[in-house]
C-alpha cells in the first residue's frame, strides 16, 4: 500500500490485529499505529473518535473475523463431515499469535476479558451443536466433548504457536475421529 492510498477502517483494524499479534497490546497506541501505517493521527481520527473506540472496534472485528465469519462459512456446507473438515481447516489457519495475544491481554483488561469469554462460549456452543449432530448423545456429553475439543484448540495455540497449519488440522481431525468413535460406542451401549 502506498502512502497516497487512503486507509479504510478495516485497514486500521487489520493493522491493529497484526501489531497485537507481533508486539502485544502495548503496541496498540495511536502513535505506533500511525508509524506502522505511515499515516497521520488525523487519518486515524477520521475513522475512530478516540483510542477506546478503536480498541472496542478491534475486539469486535477480531470476534467477527475469527469466530463469526468462520461459523458462517462452515454453516454453508450441507453435511456434517464437510462442516467438520472445513472447521478444522479454518481453525488450523487462525493466526495463533493474535489468539495468544488476546488471551494474554485479557489478563490485564476487563473489556478484553469479557469479549474473550463471549467468544469462548460462542465457539464451545457451536462445537456442542456439531458434536450433537454426530449421533444421539446427551447434551451434557456433547458439552463435555466440546470443552475438551476447544481446550485442545487453545492448548495447541499456546504450546505450538509456530506449528504448521496442516499438522494442526491433522490433530483436530484425529480428535474428531475419537469423538465420533466415542459417540458411536455410547449409542451402541444405550441400545444394548
Amino acid at each position: 500500500m502506498t502512502t497516497a492510498e487512503r486507509l479504510t477502517r478495516k485497514d486500521w483494524l487489520d493493522t491493529g490485529l497484526q501489531l497485537l499479534g507481533s508486539e502485544g497490546e502495548k503496541a496498540l497506541t495511536i502513535e505506533r499505529l500511525c508509524q506502522v501505517t505511515c499515516r497521520t493521527k488525523g487519518s486515524f481520527y477520521h475513522h475512530f473518535k478516540n483510542h477506546g473506540e478503536f480498541i472496542n472496534a478491534l475486539l469486535e472485528y477480531w470476534q467477527s473475523e475469527y469466530t463469526n465469519r468462520i461459523i458462517t462459512t462452515v454453516e454453508q456446507l450441507d453435511n456434517l463431515s464437510d462442516r467438520r473438515r472445513e472447521l478444522d481447516r479454518l481453525a488450523a489457519g487462525i493466526d495463533r499469535h493474535i489468539e495468544r495475544a488476546i488471551r494474554n491481554w485479557s489478563g490485564v483488561d476487563r473489556r478484553v476479558q469479557l469479549v474473550l469469554k463471549q467468544v469462548d462460549e460462542q465457539r464451545i456452543q457451536y462445537l456442542v451443536g456439531l458434536i450433537g449432530e454426530m449421533g444421539q448423545i446427551d447434551e451434557k456429553i456433547a458439552l463435555e466433548l466440546a470443552i475438551v475439543e476447544y481446550s485442545t484448540f487453545v492448548g495447541l495455540q499456546q504450546l505450538f504457536p509456530n506449528a504448521d497449519s496442516h499438522w494442526l488440522e491433522q490433530i483436530f481431525n484425529r480428535f474428531n475421529q475419537m469423538a465420533s468413535a466415542y459417540c458411536v460406542a455410547l449409542h451402541r451401549k444405550e441400545l444394548e
